[in-house]
């Protein structure tokens, strides 16, 4: 029964005249009348109804033929698609999970003709000798695609909280880097090194604890630093996903925060050759970027398709409100190409790109003695600041990195058995930074190459019944070096799992279970320093370490009607430590810090709990709200040290690896009301309390709370222009008052909050055929004055004042089939 008390909150956020459309505008009620109008038939029946026909040739048989019918490429269900059986004039509309299902049906080879909107018509012959279950894949039709838009909101497919970046508010953060994309996301925030160097937190977890994976290869570069972003170019992605919470059993043991996807669009299916144009550029750093692709199919060879694509950025220093900030430019040069081959059953593709940027670091975050940091913390503003001014010049110190990825892709369809899918990844990451020195030198302070190679094999079996899943197996294997510096030593390592994801789904319950076990083995090669400090008495030491464990989930999901529904997890995960938390010690130059590691660390093992609502398919109200409490023993961090370290090259603040148990609870709320169908209204809240259960006190560096919210305005076809949209808001981030009292005081108290207003407005302007896509975002629009708790060098500077960047998209079509 549903529940009767919700009837009149809905009454009150729909009038009743309105109640009809709602209905209508339900995904699955759009999906269906859609595929009934392009149904080429001259005669429909629903799955129980039975013509002449049929009576006659089901009297004495009782056999089910089911199924899904799914996207090709990324396997996603397809909800109201026909599936029509002309030897019995029978049709059936896939349900909210794109299931499928004829009953009472006798032996024989039947057809089966599948058609939706926006993909290829396609006909699949099944021999049934006994009750059958078959999955029905279907290619994506490019063409109709770009004059066919179907939205909507469905039940999500995951238990565990996520959400995406899609569409148009994908392209609302072109320009920006990976991380800074990522904030319009509830529950993820960044942490910064300047207005250059940003990374993405997710519930308060960073670097090794959040896993990105770029084009389905796990992203393995020096991540560990604070001050690493990733090497990812976004302009790439068609869609970036955020996996919120530990998703270690699919995905990696250490994916203690969550998961980051980076995806490409497939490979083009249908003939011919397009491409895509970028062009950007904002105001404040001056930056200046480009992107194209291009990619092609040929009609003579329809399963090979291929993509070239490409990325230049260049931005010199930041402004504030008061003054510039002196070496705080990018340089940025990016490529990637790929070629596929698919077929029905089998298919392969091979992708490779490089990443190569350099990146300014504050000039005046490299301090010469304890009393001048103290005085650089109390001037409020660096000692040059009244003679900086705007340059693309880039000097000591910055950041030099280059990370090249090849990936080889195979799958193959096993019959009834399932698929069988095989990835190989091979990664070579650069890192060179250059500090400030005395004497001039083209050489880097500290040069790390790191070598990965990666490999996945993941079987998809075959529905059994309601329960469909996948085992998989997977290894990683790791060299790292190092140049002029031994702040992280040369390490080897060594990590395989395996793992098995199920789910069972039937009616409104949709259950998730899994497991994973990983090994990890490290052997790490460092020189230890002798007690009187003579280099020429080190000792070459080589320790070892194994680690494995298991992880786990355990999650349900329950569609209660009115368009609500109800999930529930619980998951595990562990994380080994690493090389630079056991080992490192030394200048890390580019986040000018002293850090020293512990060779005692032990596994971080992480229990994490959610519980999340949704309500989604309304014409006016949609959200979502997942509350989480996630509890990890043996917790590393960086902790500051009482006072500074005094080196030969200068005096830095001070921190040492240590473990506590802790605890992150939490809240993450999206909301979307629509007040007319042009006008909505979207809201955003991140709330994180996190605790050091060890000192009863509370952890230092977590996000404070944050509040976004938006009004957009979207004007529908006028002449030569459409998807014409005007969208105004701010984010309020409060002032963190969260922070350690007992012990581990940061340097300088927490900054106060801050509110920042934005703007944005594009439009899509046709010349004949042609289409260009213009818009125009602004940040910070009041010049407001402020610092993040999260930037490592709030310390010395100021934020970014008011920046206005201007997008231009052009689609292009060189060629038709």
């Amino acid at each position: 029964m549903r529940p009767s008390f919700l009837l009149p909150l809905f009454s009150l956020l729909l009038k009743p005249e309105e109640v009809l459309r709602t209905t209508l505008s339900n995904k699955n009620t759009l999906y269906v009348a859609l595929s009934l109008l392009i149904l080429p038939l001259p005669d429909i029946q629903a799955q129980s109804l039975s013509g002449p026909a049929e009576t006659e040739a089901v009297q004495d048989c009782g056999l089910t033929l089911s199924g899904k019918v799914l996207d090709h490429d990324s396997r996603e269900a397809l909800v109201g698609a026909t599936v029509y059986l002309p030897e019995l004039d029978r049709a059936a509309i896939t349900d909210a999970y794109g299931n499928y299902h004829f009953h009472q049906l006798c032996q024989g080879t039947y057809t089966l003709r599948v058609t939706y909107v926006g993909y290829e018509a396609e006909q699949f012959s099944v021999k049934v000798t006994g009750s059958a279950t078959r999955d029905l894949q279907l290619h994506t039709n490019a063409r109709e695609l770009r004059t066919v838009e179907v939205t909507g909101q469905h039940l999500r497919a995951h238990a565990q909280s996520q959400q995406e970046l899609t569409g148009q508010e994908l392209e609302q953060t072109r320009g920006l880097a990976l991380g800074e994309a990522l904030k319009g996301i509830a529950g993820v925030t960044t942490l910064q090194t300047g207005p250059t160097i940003s990374k993405p937190v997710i519930h308060g977890m960073h670097s090794n604890r959040v896993l990105l994976l770029n084009n389905g290869v796990r992203q393995e570069g020096q991540q560990w630093g604070t001050e690493h972003a990733p090497e990812i170019d976004p302009f790439v992605a068609s869609e970036m996903k955020v996996i919120k919470g530990a998703a270690g059993v699919r995905y990696g043991a250490d994916a203690i925060g969550g998961v980051v996807l980076v995806e490409p669009k497939a490979l083009p299916k249908a003939p011919g050759i397009s491409g895509d144009l970028h062009l950007l550029g904002s105001t404040n750093n001056r930056q200046l970027a480009t992107s194209a692709t291009v990619e092609g199919n040929f009609e003579k060879t329809p399963p090979l398709s291929w993509r070239l694509q490409g990325t230049l950025r260049k931005a010199g220093n930041a402004k504030t409100p008061d003054y510039y900030l002196e070496n705080t430019g990018l340089r940025e040069q990016n490529f990637s190409a790929a070629v596929g081959y698919s077929k029905e059953t089998y298919g392969s593709e091979l992708y490779y790109s490089r990443f190569s940027t350099d990146l300014g670091i504050l000039r005046e975050s490299h301090i010469g003695s304890p009393e001048d940091l103290a005085y650089a913390i109390a001037r409020g503003r660096p000692s040059n600041a009244d003679n900086a001014t705007f340059t693309y010049t880039i000097n000591r110190p910055y950041q030099h990195v280059q990370h090249d990825l090849l990936k080889a892709k195979g799958y193959w369809q096993l019959g009834e058995a399932g698929k069988l899918e095989f990835v190989y990844g091979w990664q070579r990451n650069l890192r060179e930074e250059y500090d400030v020195r005395r004497t001039s030198s083209p050489l880097p302070s500290m040069q790390l190459t790191l070598n990965t190679h990666t490999t996945e094999a993941v079987f998809a079996h075959k529905p059994l019944g309601n329960l469909s899943g996948s085992v998989g197996v997977n290894t990683i294997y790791q060299k790292n070096t190092y140049q002029y510096s031994d702040f992280l030593p040369y390490f080897t390592g060594l990590t395989a799992g395996v793992f098995s994801m199920e789910k069972w789904e039937k009616g409104r319950l949709h259950l998730e279970g899994g497991l994973r076990y990983d090994y990890k083995h490290l052997q790490v090669k460092k020189f230890e320093q002798a007690e009187d400090g003579s280099e020429s008495n080190r000792t070459l030491i080589k320790p070892t370490y194994d680690f494995n464990n298991v992880s786990g989930i355990l999650a349900a999901m329950y569609d209660v009607g009115y368009h609500l529904t109800f999930g529930l997890s619980a998951t595990s995960a562990w994380r080994a430590p690493g090389a630079n938390e056991l080992f490192s010690k030394g200048v890390h130059h580019s986040s000018a810090t002293y850090e020293e590691g512990n060779p005692g660390l032990t596994s971080e093992q992480a229990y994490n709990f959610e519980a999340s609502v949704d309500y989604f398919g309304n014409q006016r109200l949609n959200g979502s709200l997942s509350l989480y409490h996630n509890y990890i023993r043996n917790f590393i961090y960086a902790a500051p040290q009482p006072e500074p370290a005094e080196l030969p090259q200068g005096t830095f603040p001070a921190n040492k690896y240590t473990q506590a148990d802790a605890t992150f609870t939490g809240a993450d709320l999206s909301l979307r009301y629509n007040f007319t169908p042009a006008l909505q209204l979207d809201s955003k809240t991140s709330l994180l309390y996190a605790r050091n259960l060890d000192t009863d006190d509370h952890l230092i560096y977590m996000p404070p709370n944050r509040f976004d919210n938006s009004l957009r305005y979207e004007v529908g076809q006028r002449g030569s222009f459409s998807d014409t949209f005007l969208s105004v808001g701010g984010v309020y981030v409060a002032e963190q008052k969260r922070v350690p009292e007992k012990g581990e005081q940061d340097y300088a108290p927490a900054p106060d909050g801050y509110f920042l207003l934005q703007a944005s407005a594009g439009t899509t302007l046709h010349f004949g055929s042609q289409p260009v896509e213009v818009s125009i975002s602004g940040n910070n629009l009041l010049n407001t004055t402020y610092r993040q708790y999260l930037n490592r060098l709030r310390f010395y500077a100021d934020e970014p004042g008011r920046m206005l960047m201007l997008r231009l998209r052009v689609p292009l079509q060189f060629s038709k089939s």
